[in-house]
C-alpha cells in the first residue's frame, strides 16, 4: 500500500480533461492551486503569484502566468510551452480532485474550500456572466429549484463539470484524506475573508517566503477584493479572451449567505440531511465555515 496520493481516476467534462496532466513535467517547487470552482481560486493564484514575484505588480495577467492545466479552453501545446518557458517558480491551477492529478512530494498543493451553498450561488452568477452556454445546463430554472438540484442530484457520468453537493464534498474528501502530507494544505474561504493578514502570513509560511513589513503590506493591499475588482483585466480568469460578458462582474461581491432568501426551512432540511450523509459532523462544519464559529 502506498503512503502517498496516487492518480487513479480521469475527470472529463465540457471544460475539463484531467488527462492533460500527462503532458506536465513537474518541477521541484511547483505550486498547485487545487480548489473546486468558486472557492477562491483566482484569489489564491494571485496571492501565490505575487509572493513568487515578490511584488503586487505582476509581469502579466494571472491567468497567463498561472494557467489552468485541466481546461480545454487553451490548446495543450500552447499551455505546456508557457509553463516550459517559465524560469521562475510556477503556479498552476486545477479544479480536479486529488485522485485525478499527479502528486509529487517536491511540489506544494493548496486546496481552498467554501460553504457549498455559497459555491452554488456564486457559480450561478459566474455562468450567467459567461459568453458561451456550455454550462447553462447547470442552471435551467429558478434559483430555488436549481439549488435543490445541486443538493440532491448526481452528476452525469463523465461530466465532472456538473457541479453538485456530491462532487464538491468528494473533492474535499480527496484532499482531506491526505492533509497530513507536509505539502498538502487545506484553507477555507471564510477564514481568508475574515483575516486577510493572517491568510497572507499562512501563504508565506506554506510557500517558504519571508517578506519585510513594507513588502507584505503592499502584497496584502494588492489582493484586497476592491483592488482585484478594479484591476479585473489583471486578475480575472481568461482576461481578454472574451470568456465573460463583463470581467469586472467576475468580482461581483464575494459575499456569503445568498441562499437564505431563496431556500425554505424544508429546503434546508434536505440540505442538512444530504450533508450528514456525505460528511462527518466535524468535516461538515469545517467545509461550511472553516475555523469560524
Amino acid at each position: 500500500m502506498t503512503n502517498h496520493p496516487q492518480r487513479t481516476a480521469t475527470y472529463l467534462g465540457p471544460i475539463t480533461d484531467s488527462s492533460r496532466w500527462d503532458a506536465l513535467e513537474i518541477r521541484a517547487g511547483d505550486v498547485f492551486i487545487c480548489t473546486p470552482p468558486k472557492c477562491g481560486t483566482t484569489w489564491s493564484q494571485s496571492i501565490t503569484c505575487m509572493m513568487i514575484q515578490g511584488t503586487p505588480d505582476l509581469e502579466t495577467s494571472v491567468h497567463k502566468t498561472s494557467p489552468w492545466l485541466d481546461s480545454k479552453s487553451r490548446p495543450l501545446e500552447d499551455l505546456t510551452a508557457i509553463l516550459d518557458a517559465q524560469t521562475h517558480r510556477r503556479c498552476i491551477k486545477t479544479h480536479t480532485p486529488l485522485d485525478g492529478i499527479v502528486y509529487d512530494p517536491r511540489a506544494t498543493y493548496i486546496a481552498v474550500y467554501r460553504h457549498p451553498l455559497d459555491v452554488h450561488f456564486s457559480m450561478r452568477d459566474h455562468v450567467a456572466n459567461m459568453v458561451n452556454d456550455e454550462l447553462d445546463h447547470l442552471f435551467p430554472g429558478d434559483p430555488r429549484s436549481d439549488a435543490l438540484s445541486f443538493i440532491n442530484n448526481h452528476p452525469p457520468k463523465e461530466d465532472c463539470d456538473y457541479l453538485t453537493l456530491d462532487t464538491l464534498t468528494s473533492h474535499y474528501k480527496s484532499y482531506k484524506k491526505w492533509d497530513d502530507e507536509p505539502n498538502i494544505h487545506l484553507l477555507h474561504y471564510a477564514d481568508m475573508r475574515a483575516d486577510l493578514h493572517s491568510t497572507m502570513a499562512r501563504f508565506a509560511d506554506i510557500l517558504g517566503y519571508e517578506f519585510d513589513t513594507k513588502t507584505m503590506a503592499a502584497l496584502t493591499k494588492g489582493v484586497e477584493f476592491d483592488a482585484m475588482r478594479t484591476n479585473a483585466a489583471q486578475f480575472a480568469p481568461a482576461a481578454g479572451m472574451d470568456i465573460f460578458k463583463d470581467e469586472t462582474s467576475f468580482f461581483k461581491s464575494a459575499s456569503s449567505g445568498k441562499w437564505q432568501k431563496h431556500l425554505t426551512d424544508a429546503d434546508m432540511a434536505q440540505y442538512d440531511a444530504r450533508m450528514d450523509q456525505l460528511l462527518s459532523s466535524g468535516d461538515r462544519h469545517w467545509l461550511e465555515y472553516g475555523s469560524c464559529p
